[in-house]
């Protein structure tokens, strides 16, 4: 067995776990980031990549935290931020929330493009908000990073409270042993498996929660589809848009807050599809844009995964030290501004368990195979079809099913 020794371990190649390792190297923190598959490719790539800050409806700090932290993060590596963004609000929720929230009373009129119906273009507000290719951003953060990333699994823990070391098995080598200081679990969807297995049921995991989230992708040929992100809040939809030049894609997301919540999710974040909740977002989508089925070269596909929540507030985060562990520090969820809101967070946690040592091991293994992962709809499996074979494809709806309802939640926390 190869041993190494490190400041800190970083277990997770998403998005959480290689802005972690940005933080702690420019800190002068030697590390290790042990990632299972392609970076990004679990809960990272399973999602659109847009950077949603929650749209200032839940208070302004989200919005800020993203251009104070994240706008300038994202600028200073290379990644490209987009806007075009609108909310459409829920017309029996309209003089509520223009009176909760008089951030919200202050966005001027969005201007949305021929084609959307002409009821919601009226009511359309622009919103500071940004889309960015996350597959970008894992390849900025991952370049040049190699030495200290390694592709395997964790198979186990020496010591326990605190956590002495963390043994792995590499793909193309022999089993390793990472002496460490300090522990941070940035594994998404795998994180809470993990974490139980090293410390039990440690209060603070019962935090963690995972829903299954459905995505319904659209793409056309450049100009025959607006290019415009939407928060539908009156019909339940997600949209952000991508124009790639070549072609628009649209990935839509039916909102549904509530429901199950799962303990145990595969690595990759998969989930299977509820075909009804599809249909009911493609007849919503059809509301907002009837010009729809008229788009020449239209194509359709879709896919499920689980999304990671701490409660069900937006913006709540578990950035802690876990009970039982003394070392081990829990970075979650990774969507919206979570990921630098947890580095930084973290980096103080850190500052109380090991100071940085400033220099860096060579590690067995590190930067074999490690590569950027691929988004979902370029993933083997998923298949894009013509919008009427894939209709063909779903269960048919009675009239009473077809009316778009979005889900509320009952739960204390939201």
């Amino acid at each position: 067995m190869d041993i190494s020794a490190v400041d800190v371990v970083v277990i997770g190649g998403g998005v959480q776990g290689l802005v972690m390792l940005d933080t702690l190297i420019t800190a002068g923190y030697s590390c290790a980031l042990v990632t299972e598959g392609d970076l990004g490719a679990g809960q990272t790539l399973h999602s659109h990549g847009f950077l949603n800050t929650g749209f200032g409806l839940s208070g302004s700090s989200l919005p800020q935290a993203a251009a104070q932290l994240v706008h300038p993060f994202l600028r200073a590596r290379g990644v490209t931020l987009t806007g075009n963004w609108a909310v459409l609000p829920p017309p029996g929720l309209r003089g509520l929330l223009l009176r909760a929230r008089p951030a919200f009373a202050r966005l001027p009129s969005a201007h949305l493009p021929e084609g959307f119906s002409p009821a919601f273009r009226e009511t359309a507000r622009a919103l500071p908000d940004y889309s960015f290719n996350k597959r970008e951003l894992v390849a900025a953060l991952s370049q040049g990073r190699e030495q200290y990333i390694i592709r395997g699994t964790v198979t186990g823990f020496r010591g326990r409270n605190p956590v002495e070391a963390v043994v792995l098995r590499p793909e193309s080598s022999p089993e390793v042993e990472l002496r460490t200081r300090a522990v941070v679990v940035a594994a998404g969807c795998g994180s809470k498996r993990l974490l139980r297995t090293l410390v039990g049921p440690a209060p603070q995991l019962k935090r963690i929660k995972h829903r299954v989230v459905h995505m319904l992708c659209l793409r056309a040929p450049h100009h025959t589809l607006p290019a415009t992100s939407i928060a539908a809040l009156s019909l339940g939809l997600l949209l952000a848009a991508h124009d790639d030049g070549e072609r628009v894609t649209w990935y839509v997301t039916p909102m549904k807050l509530g429901g199950p919540s799962f303990d145990d999710v595969p690595n990759d974040a998969a989930a299977p599809a509820d075909p009804t909740l599809l249909r009911r977002a493609w007849d919503a989508l059809r509301t907002l844009y009837p010009p729809l089925l008229g788009i020449e070269g239209l194509q359709v596909g879709h896919y499920a995964g689980y999304r990671q929540d701490i409660g069900y507030r937006p913006g709540a985060r578990l950035c802690a030290v876990i009970a039982g562990a003394g070392n081990v520090i829990a970075a979650l969820p990774s969507g919206l501004v979570g990921p630098w809101r947890n580095a930084a967070d973290a980096l103080t946690l850190l500052r109380g368990l090991a100071a940085p040592s400033a220099t860096q091991p060579a590690l067995a293994g590190a930067g074999q195979d490690v590569c950027v992962g691929s988004p979902v709809e370029n993933r083997p499996g998923f298949v894009w079809h013509s919008w009427e074979d894939w209709l063909h494809s779903l269960p048919q709806l009675t009239a009473s099913e077809r009316v778009w309802v979005p889900v509320t939640s009952s739960d204390p926390d939201g």
